[in-house]
């Protein structure tokens, strides 16, 4: 008979951030829990600390993509460049070299991938819409509910594999235990 592995701590805080995300989605008109639920997910780690890397580096990403990803619609729009054609297209893709570089500048190279995603998310997703900042501003608040929705349950639940939570200690500055 094969053994098969138990379904882990992270595995069911995971799923309880998710829930919780969708629940509170029902709660925000205009929300979109999916992206809220998709943060849970990404940022719930097996311990306080990889969440917290994780939640910060996502943050970053979320507010550079999203700020980037609405000036490139205004822009556009602005230039008189169809939206969603060729020429859309290129220059969102030519787009990603210098926010890539901020990233980088920043030092804030694990935030790479997120800033993109969101840009092109906010970019190409609603590229067409009449009120782009509105998309923008939801994708980002509700990937910020996600962060903190997992962030929550990871530091509230009892520790994953090391048993780590964070405690405060001297000067208020939160560091993990075990």
């Amino acid at each position: 008979m094969v053994k098969l592995p138990r379904v882990g701590l992270r595995m069911l805080k995971s799923v309880l951030a998710v829930w919780l995300c969708l629940m509170l989605g029902l709660l925000r008109p205009g929300g979109m829990p999916f992206y809220s639920a998709i943060a849970a997910v990404l940022c719930t780690q097996p311990d306080v600390q990889g969440s917290l890397k994780v939640g910060l580096n996502r943050t970053v990403g979320t507010l550079l993509g999203g700020a980037a990803g609405m000036g490139m619609l205004y822009a556009l729009k602005g230039m008189g460049v169809p939206a969603l054609g060729a020429g859309h297209y290129t220059l969102i893709a030519l787009a990603l070299l210098p926010l890539m570089y901020l990233t980088v500048l920043l030092e804030k190279r694990p935030a790479t991938y997120i800033t993109c995603v969101v840009f092109l998310s906010v970019t190409i997703s609603h590229g067409a819409d009449s009120v782009p900042w509105l998309f923008a501003l939801n994708r980002v608040v509700d990937t910020l509910i996600g962060i903190a929705v997992a962030l929550a349950v990871n530091f509230l639940l009892p520790g994953g594999r090391g048993g780590e939570r964070l405690k405060r200690g001297k000067g208020d500055a939160l560091r993990p235990t075990k």
